[in-house]
């Protein structure tokens, strides 16, 4: 048997080019998704310990794109209360409700200006009809799938009618899907193949450890990168504050955790503690700058400088 080998961010780094730049505050990280544009091309997870409200409200003043989670959360009303204040709405989906939660909007005029279908596994029959149903009742509606991990699953969600696809599987800091499943697909082999094959923009979601992991995922072709404990721990982020022993921390748990569910069945999540982090401010300098320093080094002053030409592996 010829078993391929497959690469994540961790084996891969990125060539120097000729900085063309005077400082790097030249470079532009700005990203277009659908009919908006973003200050940045990075988003934290629609996951119930990573955003809430306040959180989305707070990276849609700061021009950042955000996805509100779907767990016990009216999307009409969030949607209104969003437009009503002035921002963007992007919503999610499960597929269990069969499309019950878009028909809530029908007699609606204020529509979700994004859509995420939110499943472990985007290449499913049962996503095929949802698709079908929300193109029809929102066509204006940008519509994200996910999460694939391979060309033949692009191809398909592209011809079902999906405007982005989110790329990854199995890699995230508290998915238990490899362990409890055996399947998975490393990142930036998975994105690589994804990227030569796409039509839409590819959305890289998970295993991001380091900053400069967004570069190395933009640089495999995706447009935008979603994190999940990169943006767990703040005061701005989801849940609550625990003390033990005197040190604080914030819970942060899967989607297919236990604790999400409620009950223990069909998990391939966990939950973890996080160091309490303070304020998220200084994060969203930290990331520009640094998504700046990697712009001045791939040799260009736009996103569009990152490609896989400058990807090499380590081992």
């Amino acid at each position: 048997m010829n078993i391929p080998i497959e690469l994540s961010y961790k084996d891969v780094y990125l060539y120097p080019q000729k900085t063309i730049v005077e400082s790097r505050t030249e470079c532009d990280t700005s990203v277009s998704l659908g009919k908006f544009t973003f200050d940045m091309p990075i988003y934290p997870a629609n996951m119930k310990t990573v955003v809430d409200v306040d959180t989305c409200k707070l990276f849609a003043k700061k021009n950042w794109f955000y996805t509100m989670h779907r767990f016990g959360i009216d999307n009409v009303a969030f949607t209104q209360q969003m437009h009503e204040e002035g921002m963007f709405s992007s919503i999610s989906i499960g597929v269990r409700d069969k499309g019950d939660d878009i028909l809530k909007f029908k007699n609606i005029l204020d529509k979700p200006d994004f859509i995420t279908i939110d499943i472990s596994n985007g290449w499913a029959v049962s996503v095929e009809p949802l698709i079908k149903l929300i193109k029809d009742t929102f066509p204006e509606s940008f519509l994200i799938v996910g999460n694939i991990s391979t060309s033949a699953a692009i191809n398909d969600l592209e011809k079902w009618g999906a405007d982005a696809c989110k790329v990854g599987q199995s890699f995230g800091k508290v998915c238990t899907t490899r362990l409890k499943t055996g399947f998975a697909r490393p990142m930036v082999s998975a994105l690589t193949e994804c990227s030569r094959y796409a039509n839409t923009p590819i959305i890289a979601d998970g295993n991001i450890s380091e900053h400069g992991d967004i570069a190395k995922a933009l640089s495999c072709g995706a447009t935008m990168v979603m994190a999940g404990s990169l943006f767990s721990g703040y005061d701005e982020s989801a849940g609550s504050i625990i003390e033990i022993d005197g040190k604080r921390y914030k819970e942060y748990f899967g989607s297919a955790s236990e604790h999400n569910k409620g009950e223990y069945k069909n998990v391939e999540g966990k939950k973890i503690l996080v160091d309490y982090k303070g304020s998220i401010l200084p994060l969203f300098k930290e990331l520009k700058e640094d998504l700046q320093s990697a712009i001045s080094y791939s040799g260009g002053k736009t996103l569009s400088s990152f490609h896989e030409g400058l990807l090499f592996q380590i081992r």
